[in-house]
C-alpha cells in the first residue's frame, strides 16, 4: 500500500496575451499602438524574469512530496521526495530505529543502504540514532549524581550506541509544502516500556527529518516530564558510501584537537591531543586512501563544519550543525566501502567522564525537570 502527498513550488510566470478583441479599436493607429505596447511589455517581463543575473535554479520547478510504503509485519518506510533538476530522496525505516536507510541525490546513493530494506535491523547501515549514550559505555554501567544505571551488554563487554537504534518509533504523517517536506517521529520513555526499565526517567525524544532545497536536516527535541534531571547524549551515525577507489573521496575536518582515548583507543581519558603533525590532521581536504582512524574530534565548531567530497560524482556534502553538537567522530576502517562522520552532542562514555569532573570534555547535556532541549544537523548538498 502506498500513500502519497505532494506540494508544488513554482515561480510565478507572467504572460501577456493580446487577442483581436482586446487590441482592435475603430482606429488602425490605436490598434498599432496597443500592439506595440503589448509586445514591449512582454519583452520587459522576459528580461526581468529570465534575463541576465537570474539564477536558472530559481526558475526551476521543484516538487516536494512523500510516500509511505507498507512492507508487511509492521514495517513502514517513509520516503521524502524532492523533484526538479536536482532530485533527492530520504528513506526512513520506522521499524528499525527511525534509521535513515537511504539518502540519494540525483540518483546517487550517498548513504550505505541495505540490499533488502525489509530485512534491515537498523545496525551498521544507513544512519543509526544514538541515544542516550552515544558510542561505548564500559560494562554498560554509569552514574549520575546518586543514581546508578546498567545498560545491556551488546558488544563484547560493552554497551554501545544507546537504546533506540533498533526498535520501532511512532511517527506523524509527513507534511509537504512549497519549499520542503518533512515529518516527526518520537520515542516515549514511560513506565512499562523496556527502555524505561534501563533509563527510568520519564521523557519524550522527538526526531524530525526535513528535506528542502539545500539538503536534509535531522533535528531532535527532548521533553523531560520527570521530577529528576535528564542527563543525555545524542548522536547520528551515518555510513557514507565510498564508491570505487578511496582516492576519489576527500574528507575535511577543520579541528585542531582530538580526545585522548586512553588504553584500547576507544574510551576517553579526560585529555586532548593536537592533530598537527599526526595522521589525524584533516584540516585540509584529505583522500580517504590516507585516512584510517576511529577518533573523536573536539570541540566541533558550527562555523567550521566537516565536509565530504565525492569527486567522481562531483558532489560535496557539508555537515552543518547547531552548537549542541560539540563532538565529531570519524570512523574510517581500512578496506571498507564506507566512512562514518558522526555528529555527537557528547563523547563516548559521557556520563562517566562527567562524573569524574570532566564536564566540558564529556559534553553531557542535563535537562532539568519539566525542561526541554534540542539541536540539529543539516547535510547540505552542493555540486563541485
Amino acid at each position: 500500500m502506498v500513500e502519497a502527498g505532494a506540494a508544488k513550488q513554482t515561480k510565478e510566470r507572467t504572460a501577456m496575451k493580446c487577442s483581436r478583441g482586446i487590441c482592435t479599436t475603430r482606429r488602425s493607429d490605436s490598434r498599432t499602438i496597443w500592439i506595440i505596447v503589448a509586445v514591449g511589455l512582454v519583452f520587459t517581463l522576459m528580461y526581468v524574469f529570465c534575463g541576465p543575473g537570474r539564477d536558472n535554479a530559481a526558475m526551476e520547478e521543484v516538487m516536494y512530496g512523500y510516500r509511505i510504503e507498507s512492507l508487511g509485519e509492521g514495517q513502514e518506510l517513509v520516503v521524502l521526495i524532492r523533484g526538479g533538476d536536482s532530485p533527492a530522496e530520504a528513506r526512513v525505516a520506522i521499524w528499525a530505529g527511525a534509521n535513515l536507510a537511504g539518502f540519494s541525490y540525483r540518483g546517487v546513493d550517498l548513504i550505505r543502504s541495505p540490499d533488502t530494506v525489509k530485512k534491515f535491523d537498523g545496525q551498521r547501515l544507513g544512519m543509526p540514532i544514538l541515544y542516550p549514550t552515544p558510542c561505548r559505555v564500559p560494562d554498560g554501567y554509569f552514574t549520575f549524581g546518586e543514581r546508578e544505571f546498567n545498560f545491556p551488554i551488546n558488544r563484547d563487554d560493552t554497551h554501545i550506541h544507546g537504546l533506540v537504534r533498533d526498535i520501532p518509533w511512532a511517527y506523524d504523517t509527513p507534511v509537504a509544502s512549497a519549499g520542503e517536506v518533512g515529518f516527526t517521529c518520537r520515542m516515549e520513555f514511560a513506565p512499562g516500556s523496556p527502555i524505561y526499565g534501563y533509563f527510568p526517567i520519564e521523557h519524550t525524544l522527538e526526531l524530525t527529518y526535513r528535506l528542502d532545497g539545500e539538503g536534509l536536516e535531522v533535528s531532535y527535541r527532548l521533553i523531560n516530564r520527570d521530577s529528576e534531571p535528564l542527563p543525555y547524549g545524542f548522536g547520528l551515525h551515518p555510513y557514507w558510501n565510498i564508491p570505487g577507489s578511496r582516492e576519489n573521496v576527500y574528507l575535511t575536518v577543520p579541528n585542531d584537537s582530538t580526545m585522548d582515548l586512553g588504553v584500547g583507543g576507544l574510551i576517553p581519558g579526560g585529555g586532548l591531543a593536537a592533530v598537527e603533525g599526526t595522521h589525524l590532521d584533516l584540516r585540509t581536504a584529505t583522500p580517504l586512501s590516507a585516512v584510517e582512524m576511529d577518533d573523536v574530534f573536539f570541540p566541533a565548531d558550527p562555523a567550521a563544519p566537516a565536509t565530504i567530497e565525492w569527486r567522481d560524482w562531483g558532489v560535496k556534502l557539508t555537515l552543518t550543525h547547531s552548537p549542541e553538537f560539540t563532538h565529531l567522530i570519524v570512523y574510517a576502517p581500512p578496506g571498507e566501502d564506507f566512512v562514518c562522520v558522526e555528529n555527537m552532542t557528547a563523547s563516548p562514555d559521557a556520563h562517566n567522564l562527567y562524573a569524574k569532573g570532566h564536564e566540558r570534555l564529556s559534553g553531557l547535556k542535563v535537562i532539568p525537570p519539566g525542561g526541554e532541549a534540542g539541536g540539529w544537523v543539516k547535510y547540505v548538498i552542493g555540486n563541485q
